[in-house]
């Protein structure tokens, strides 16, 4: 059976991020036994970077600085500059543990923590990228810290380190993938046997400087932290709208796919009763782990353990929304949500089930000069609205074979390489269906590929809506270009009469063309997937859809096939009948989790098929 882990980020409940300073071994103790009593197996912990390695500059005359020693002015314990009493302190954390069946990620580098920077004296101010001095402490950080604790059974994967891409300001893309390997590459030369998780959060596909395929580069686990308060677009509508409840899965696929390599939820939460309240946080948890499991994702872990509400130090001094995130009161009563986890621990032990990779059905080509994820997101929303699951490529990266592919809001003159354009342009002559929507893009022998032409273009701001098939969905451009058609068909014209959606054979492979940016559109519209906007992926998907083993009939309801596993998820707040059919003479074989035809809010049905 594929392991996902279930569980939480972890700061004691007597001092948060203080924890190593301010000890308890009997709060950890009691923390980790109501861990344990509600069926929680992994936590995510953190070594304290300024608590573990206490480094400070000794200053002689005129403010040279003569040495470096630990906090005090004492000589250095070890080779590493790290603290003893600190590793005694972490020992007795695997203790307890090992004592209530605990498994830990350990977040190395933990010098970002919720606002806040954590870092030695000595390396104030310094780029902790790039700065010499900087690079080799955090070295010795790793190299001593792994190799004191690599023969402790508890700990399950090493993390670089607790968001690090926020400790400093990286130069360049080339500065953060050089820290990176360097942290990773300190790692594996200590311990071999264990995963090394990136622990980075907001990475981007090109044009930043934390790029999603250089931390799947330099480590063995991709990471998210979907908060939807944070992530762009996902609070456009409520935490259980559909769009905030498939934020998560998505952007964890998403990375996976851009990435290759597999992907952790590592911190998630809705932020608490300033967003919603606590029964909508219930839902969301309950949604989101049988969604991420059945699209594949490592696990799943909340943030965080416990309230921070009454502490007094920096960040919880300053910060309202850092102090009332977890998962028990302050009283340290289970809130509903850890219910939700409790339960699907249970279930997903019970059940045994050995689960295989989610089942792509078609894939999107992504394309220079985007907004990836915002791109990415809204396919995957109709994607899933139609009935399919997306596989997704980044620019510059060898096409895939699919018998439909989707280009989504292109943008510009420099859009596609040539190359891939031609081999993209061969796959459809050999006979798949691609689908294009179009922002402003310039496309090399149009007419033959199309089948129109381009009379005009406007600078033209307009909104309305066009029928297509029965259906009234909406459109809005910035750069109206008028399509005459040549030998395209065309399936829908705007209110103005003038052709909107065509389709263009082309060799044995079809074209369809959307003259407008219809995924950019829905990125920044309210209630973007209340109407039928799908309908139009499920007209290009129709073909694969008569092939697949199940479909529905319910916008509501994604369906995910991981081999001859099903799940139906309801990603709304209130019961939806699935509209369930099986084809290819498939029939149920057992039923796992729920009813195939009805499906509570918030939650999904697993059966096998035969």
């Amino acid at each position: 059976m594929k392991e996902f882990l279930i569980g939480c980020n972890y700061w004691s409940y007597n001092a948060g991020a203080d924890m190593w300073r301010d000890w308890d071994e009997a709060q950890i103790e009691k923390d980790f036994a109501l861990l344990k009593e509600n069926n929680l197996t992994t936590l995510r912990v953190f070594p304290n970077w300024r608590d573990f390695q206490p480094i400070i500059p000794v200053f002689g005359y005129a403010g040279a600085i003569c040495e470096y020693m630990i906090e005090g002015e004492k000589e250095p314990e070890n080779e590493y500059f790290l603290s003893e009493e600190m590793l005694s302190r972490f020992d007795k954390l695997c203790d307890l543990a090992s004592k209530y069946g605990l498994k830990l990620i350990v977040g190395l580098l933990t010098g970002w923590m919720s606002g806040k920077l954590y870092i030695p004296t000595a390396l104030y101010e310094k780029n902790l990228y790039t700065d010499p001095l900087a690079l080799r402490f955090e070295r010795r950080f790793i190299k001593g810290f792994v190799k004191r604790f690599k023969e402790r059974k508890e700990i399950c994967a090493w993390d670089l380190g607790n968001e690090c891409n926020c400790m400093s300001s990286a130069p360049s893309s080339h500065a953060a993938f050089a820290w990176s390997a360097m942290i990773s590459d300190a790692i594996k030369a200590e311990d071999q046997s264990r995963p090394v998780i990136s622990g980075m959060h907001s990475l981007k596909v090109q044009n930043a400087n934390w790029l999603i395929s250089d931390q799947a580069e330099c480590t063995d686990i991709l990471t998210t932290h979907p908060y939807p308060y944070f992530v762009p677009h996902c609070l456009k509508d409520p935490i259980d709208s559909i769009r905030a409840l498939m934020h998560a899965t998505c952007e964890n696929y998403f990375y996976s796919k851009i990435g290759g390599k597999p992907c952790l939820v590592e911190e998630i939460g809705t932020l608490g009763v300033n967003i919603c309240k606590d029964s909508i946080s219930a839902d969301f948890m309950r949604l989101n782990l049988i969604s991420n499991w059945a699209h594949g994702a490592k696990g799943l872990l909340w943030w965080c353990m416990n309230e921070q509400s009454h502490l007094e130090k920096p960040p919880y001094r300053w910060s309202m929304l850092e102090r009332e995130l977890g998962m028990f009161t302050s009283e340290q009563k289970p809130k509903p949500f850890l219910d939700e986890m409790r339960k699907f621990a249970i279930w997903l032990e019970n059940a045994s089930i050995d689960i295989e990779e989610p089942l792509a059905d078609a894939t999107v080509l992504l394309s220079r000069g985007q907004d990836h994820w915002g791109i990415a997101y809204m396919t995957f929303i109709l994607g899933k609205q139609a009935g399919v699951t997306f596989n997704y490529v980044a620019p510059k990266k060898k096409i895939p074979e699919s018998s439909v592919y989707f280009l989504p809001s292109v943008h510009g003159d420099q859009w596609f390489y040539k190359e891939y354009y031609e081999d993209l342009k061969q796959k459809v002559f050999n006979g798949a269906t691609l689908y294009i929507s179009n922002l402003n893009g310039f496309f090399t022998e149009r007419e033959a590929f199309l089948g129109s032409s381009v009379l005009e273009t406007a600078e033209i701001t307009e909104n309305g809506n066009f029928d297509f098939n029965g259906y009234s969905i909406p459109y809005s451009v910035q750069r109206k270009q008028k399509l005459e058609p040549i030998t395209a068909s065309v399936l829908a014209n705007d209110q103005n009469g003038d052709p909107i959606l065509t389709v263009n054979n082309y060799g044995k492979g079809k074209v369809y063309f959307i003259n407008y940016p219809l995924e950019e559109m829905l990125i920044s519209k309210n209630n973007a997937f209340d109407g039928d906007t799908y309908k139009i992926y499920e007209y290009v998907l129709k073909d694969i859809l008569k092939t697949k083993n199940v479909v529905k009939d319910n916008k509501m309801v994604g369906v995910t096939e991981n081999g001859n596993l099903v799940t139906l998820i309801n990603y709304s707040n209130t019961p939806q009948k699935s509209g369930l059919k099986l084809q290819n003479n498939k029939q149920i074989d057992k039923i796992y989790r729920g009813d195939p035809e009805n499906i509570p809010p918030c939650d999904g049905v697993v059966f096998s098929i035969k």
